[in-house]
Parts: structure tokens; C-alpha cells; sequence
């Protein structure tokens, strides 16, 4: 028996969804499993479904001409992994990766475009999933312009089942500082 109850309670304190809105999108949502470093999704490619992750732990990230990856988001259980780039049917520049081993509920952008027609009230939904999207965006650029030793304290207040999940260097590079740096200032914090 499928258990979408998070996924549904995740939407609907967006915006309120009604039964047969509800009932739908359980009937199209799929179970997937991931094992760790695999890739879901790779630069250049469209990428065709939003994920829900039940459990686990993934991130999205871009490595730049010299190879170097630099995170730009962590995932973890209860939260959604969502593309406007692919709602909007255009390539992406990043790669989505699992971390760890992961469960996930995926609904493709196009049947999401398709319960347009049969439920109004998905329009809406979609606008809250952008608009979650955006405002992620911009904690993070918000983050990144802060000093080094503030953004560190932030994303440890902000986000901090991270420390416990990421390694050093992923975490370096989402935070766009050396690994030495983070461990100067990790450790500094632990003393």
C-alpha cells in the first residue's frame, strides 16, 4: 500500500488541495530507490519529474571548467526536489545526485501539466512550488553574501542535519569556502 500522506500533508500546507485532486496525484506518484553517489539527473538533459524523498539525503550540483563540483542545494526526507527549469521544459546545468540511500516519490512536469485541465486548483500548486523554489534560491544567495564565519553560523541554524550528513568538503563548497576554512570554523564552534 502506497503511504503519500507526507507528500500530501507537504503540499497541502502550501495550498488547499481537494480529495479528488488528492486522489489523483496518489494514483500517479511512483515509488523509486536510489543507492548512494547515484546520479539522477545529469546537466543538459531536461529533467522530466519532480521528487518528494521519503528518506535519504541528495543534492544538486555543477562542477565548474576545471572540474571542481560546487553543491547548490542539499535535500532531505520531507522535502521536495523541484525543477522550474524542468516545469518549463528546458535544460538544466546541474546534476542531481543521492547521497545516501534514498526513497522517493516522482510525478512527471508533463502530468502535472496535464491535471491542469481536469484540477484548477493544481495551477495553484505549481505556483506555490515555484514560488518555494524561488524563495530556496534566495536564502541562499542571501547566504552566500554574507562573510564567511556568518555563513557558516547561518546554514548551521538554517540547516543543521547537515553537519551530521555532509562531508566537510560538500558542505565547503555549497557554503563557496576552502574545506580548510569550514574546519577552522567548525572547530572553533566545538571548543
Amino acid at each position: 500500500m502506497k503511504n503519500t500522506a507526507p507528500f500530501m500533508e507537504f503540499l497541502s500546507a502550501m495550498t488547499p488541495l481537494s480529495g479528488s485532486l488528492k486522489a489523483a496525484l496518489d494514483e500517479l506518484l511512483v515509488r523509486e530507490s536510489y543507492r548512494p553517489h547515484q546520479v539522477i539527473h545529469a546537466a543538459g538533459h531536461t529533467e522530466n519529474r519532480c521528487w518528494f524523498i521519503e528518506t535519504g539525503f541528495v543534492r544538486t550540483y555543477y562542477p565548474d571548467a576545471a572540474g571542481k563540483e560546487h553543491t547548490l542545494n542539499f535535500y532531505i526526507q520531507n522535502e521536495i526536489v523541484w525543477s522550474n527549469q524542468g516545469y518549463w521544459n528546458e535544460a538544466v546545468d546541474h546534476y542531481l545526485e543521492v547521497l545516501e540511500p534514498s526513497v522517493v516519490w516522482s510525478l512527471t512536469y508533463k502530468v502535472l501539466h496535464q491535471l491542469h485541465e481536469a484540477y484548477p486548483e493544481s495551477v495553484e500548486l505549481v505556483q506555490q512550488l515555484i514560488r518555494h523554489q524561488y524563495h530556496e534560491d534566495l536564502q541562499k544567495n542571501r547566504l552566500l553574501a554574507m562573510n564567511a564565519e556568518t555563513r557558516y553560523r547561518e546554514l548551521r541554524r538554517w540547516k543543521p542535519e547537515l553537519f551530521r550528513r555532509a562531508s566537510v568538503r560538500l558542505i565547503a563548497s555549497y557554503l563557496n569556502m576552502t574545506r580548510e576554512n569550514l574546519s577552522r570554523l567548525i572547530s572553533r564552534k566545538d571548543r
